[in-house]
Formats: structure tokens, sequence, C-alpha cells
């Protein structure tokens, strides 16, 4: 009944069931009948009161003359769009029951023991609906599952399900566990407790999932489904990955590791969709709607470290921008440079063994390793190639080369490869550049300049000393022919290579200062 706009008498709030039980229980007591026109005679809408939200709590606790803190306390509130909060914790949906009504029929009984009216004393549990939560804390036992398909299933109103509890009593089985770990870090973060450091750092949903999801491929294999997992599956696979979540996320980077080495082993090369089975296809699902937390990056990097991939390619839901490992042909396609070319670089460098190269296409390289390598081969040119850009003869082009000026791919000449004996074209653009600074274009020679190699003959100096004198600075009365190129275009002053030869400069190399006359 109702004294002076409350409820009367004061039914007080459990502190372990929900605004929903509460109000059940109300309903039972007050009117001995169902939820739904209880409140609609409060005007509360039982939608909102389902959604928990704050005006529909309210007004609730002040019908009932109940203080609304532990009522709130209890509340599951809906923040947006299949997304929820409890004690500060946000989640989505799943984390929730849903419209399944969890409760263990024993807990029940007790409800009702000796009660005149069981509908008034029968509370449905706040931790029930939870799904991580699947056994019973008082009693040691599964949680039983009841869903009518009836639209008021959303309200969990055990008063409505007398059949189908009675029916799940009977079935009950006398088989008893401890909950599970994962339950236990569930209820203690919710009571505002700590817990492993790798789980406490994300949100309550990522942890129980990413710890479900990882158990159901330590407990049953990579070839099990999500899809055909059972509660019973669910909370094996709770306990089954606990002490490696508990380790954090070197333990966990490392049991990646191992199960793609395992798998590598088996399939002849690493296949991470085979290898880590329904965590890879949880984690890939081009449909993920939540964010599952560092769990995928933990994963992505493990991948991406140990197999190969290509530029672009999608990997846990990101594109490859960086790629560490790949083929030859691979790399070879993204960096438009043929495979033959790649290779010889790749096995001069040490990267790729010789034997390897027959299979060169298929082998994987570390790509972080060879994109300087790469750059390199991608600039390579050949000696023709280096002279005819400088417009210059090939003992002025093998003279910049021994001076250093014009430097190789790279130095190892002792293998075979054309490539690796090239010239950098950087460095060619560097001598072009020099080439075209700003000197004085001239339409003809004047009589006391020359070109390179004549300016040689008449200082009667090494072709050698003077491109190093060039080079370095030293000769600083140069001019530019017009209607010429690169080293053609060149006119030098012997007279001025004379002079500096009466006084070779300090920094000419050793093996040039036998060259130089009376030295």
């Amino acid at each position: 009944m109702i004294k002076m706009g409350k409820l009367f008498p004061h039914i007080p709030f459990v502190h372990d069931e929900t605004p929903l039980s509460w109000a059940a229980r109300q309903a039972a007591f007050h009117t001995g009948g169902r939820l739904v026109p209880f409140l609609n005679d409060l005007q509360i809408p039982a939608i909102d009161l389902a959604r928990g939200l704050p005006e529909a709590v309210q007004r609730l606790c002040e019908k009932a003359d109940q203080n609304p803190e532990p009522v709130f306390q209890n509340t599951i509130t809906a923040i947006g769009l299949r997304r929820h909060r409890l004690r500060g914790c946000e989640f989505s949906s799943e984390f929730t029951t849903g419209l399944v009504t969890r409760f263990c029929p024993y807990c029940l009984s007790d409800d009702c023991d000796g009660e005149v009216r069981p509908g008034v004393s029968m509370r449905h549990r706040l931790m029930w609906r939870l799904a991580p939560v699947r056994t019973c804390d008082v009693h040691g036992l599964p949680l039983r599952d009841i869903r009518s398909g009836a639209w008021h299933d959303q309200f969990h109103e055990l008063q409505g399900l007398g059949s189908e509890i009675a029916t799940e009593q009977a079935l009950a089985l006398n088989d008893p566990r401890q909950p599970s770990k994962l339950q236990a870090y569930v209820e203690n973060r919710l009571a505002g407790q700590t817990g492993p450091k790798w789980l406490d750092g994300q949100d309550i949903d990522q942890a129980v999932r990413a710890t479900e999801m990882l158990g159901g491929l330590i407990a049953f294999g990579p070839s099990h489904l999500a899809a055909n997992m059972t509660p019973q599956d669910w909370d094996v696979a709770s306990r089954a990955a606990w002490d490696l979540v508990s380790a954090g996320e070197q333990a966990l980077s490392q049991f990646f590791s191992d199960a793609l080495a395992t798998n590598a082993r088996q399939e002849g090369t690493a296949r991470p969709r085979k290898a880590y089975g329904m965590l890879y296809s949880w984690l890939s699902a081009s449909r993920l709607a939540k964010d599952p937390g560092p769990i995928r990056d933990i994963l992505r990097e493990t991948i991406l470290g140990n197999t190969s991939v290509v530029t672009g390619q999608v990997v846990l839901g990101e594109p490859v921008l960086n790629p560490r490992l790949t083929t030859i042909s691979s790399i070879a396609k993204a960096e438009k440079i043929h495979p033959k070319t790649l290779r010889n670089i790749l096995v001069a460098s040490g990267l790729v063994n010789a034997e390897d190269q027959l299979n060169s296409a298929s082998v994987v390289v570390d790509y972080w390793k060879a994109r300087d390598l790469i750059e390199d081969a991608k600039h390579a040119m050949g000696l023709n190639a280096v002279a005819d850009t400088l417009n210059a003869s090939r003992p002025v082009v093998q003279a910049l080369v021994e001076l250093g000026v014009l430097t190789r791919v790279q130095d190892t000449s002792e293998t075979g490869s054309r490539v690796v004996k090239a010239i950098d074209g950087r460095s060619v653009s560097k001598v072009k550049r020099f080439l075209e600074r700003d000197l004085v274009v001239v339409e003809e020679a004047p009589d006391d300049f020359e070109h390179l190699a004549k300016a040689a003959e008449r200082s009667r100096t090494k072709l050698k000393i003077i491109l190093d004198l060039m080079f370095k600075g030293h000769l600083t009365k140069m001019l530019r022919l017009e209607g010429e190129r690169g080293f053609a275009s060149l006119l030098i002053r012997p007279s001025e290579v004379i002079s500096l030869m009466k006084s070779p400069p300090p920094d000419l190399p050793e093996d040039l200062q036998f060259m130089i006359p009376g030295a």
C-alpha cells in the first residue's frame, strides 16, 4: 500500500540484488502481481528502470523510502549504443547476460525456504547479470540460464519464471567447483580492488574477453571454433588462460611466438590464422565493433616480427605500412626493383644465403635491415652510365672512384655481382651539381684555359691529382664552356695547377705524393 505518497511497509533493498529484483519483490508484496503494472502505478517506465536510468532509480527509491546510494551502487546504467557502466567500470552489452536470466537454483531455494510469500524474498543477484560469472560463490555450483523468448526477458523477473526455475532446479547437478579466478577478478574489480597489472590496464570487458578467447585457444586448440563454445567451455577457457594473462605482456608475447614457431614446424611456414585459431578470427574480424584492447597489438607485433607480410597487407584490422619480414619477390615488387638485382645485393650483404638463390622469390628477408641496401640498389649506376651522365672518360670516372668522390653501392668487390660494383647515383648527382655550379660561362676557351685532359698534359700533372685539387677546392680559376655538358664543359688554367704543385697542399693523399714531379 502507499502511505502519504510512500510505499508501506518498507521493503528494504538487499546489498547483492539488482534494482529490478528489488522492484519485483515490492510488486509481489504490495500488489501480489507482476513488475510492469506495479511500476506503471508508480509512473516509472519499466524500460527506463531496466536501462538503469538515474531518474527511474531515484523515483523508485523515493517511493519506497529507500536510501538511493546502495541501489545506485548496483545499477547497470546504459550510457550509449550497447555500452553500460557499473561502479565506474564501462563495458559492452556482451559483458552482461543480455536477455538471459542467470541464477543459482540453490540460492533461490534458500531465499524461499520457510517463506509464506516466496516472491517477496526471491531476489536476482547483481553478479548473475555478468557474463563471466558462471559459478555460485555460495554453493560452488554452475549457474543456470533461462530465456523464455518473451518480451519481458529484459526485466529478469524471477517471479514470472516459476515453472522454468522449477525445471532448472530439478535438473541441477551436484558437481561442485570453485569460481574461476577470472570471475573472482571481475567481482573484486567491481568492488574497487586491484588485480594483475596487465588486466587492470584495460576496460574490464576487454580483460575478460581477451582471457576467455586466449583460454579457448589454450584449452581446445587452434581448430576449435568460438561459435561452438558452451558456457562450460568458456568457464574452462577462463581458467586455462589465467596464469598467462596474470604474467603480463612479455609472457603473452612469448606465448604467441612459441605458438607461431610450433605452427611453422607443422606447416612448413608460419600461418597465423592456423596458429591462433579463434583468437586470430576474433581479432581479425572486419566487423569488430568493439576495441579488443592491448592483446591485439601484442599479437600483431608478434605476427609482423615473425612472418612474411607486404606493404598494404591488412593484419588484424590494420594495413602494414612498414613491414619487417617479407619475401624477396614482394620487396622487389614494392620497391620496383628487379628480383635478381635485389637478390644479388642481399646475398652480398649476407642477409640471404647463396644456396637460397634458386628459390629466392620465396625467401623471407628482414625488410628493415634490407631497406638501406635497397635504397642503394635503386640508385646503382654502371660505369658506362656514369661516364655518359658526367660526359667523362672512363679514366676520369675511375679516378673519381679511387678518390672517393664517386662511391660504390657496396664495397664488396669480391662478389661477382655487377650491382655491388656499381656507382651510387647519389654521388654522381653531387659531382654533376659541382660541375654545374655558378662558374663563368664562356663561348670560347680563353688562350690560357684548357679542357681537363689537355690541362693535365700541359701541367705535366696526373689527372687524378688535378681532380683531387678540384674537389677539395684548391682550384679556383675554372670556367664552363657554353654548349657543352659535364666534364666536357670544364675549362682549367694549367698555370694554376703548376703553381699549386710547387707547394702541394697538405691534404693531398699520400698515394698521390709520389706522382708529383720533384716531390
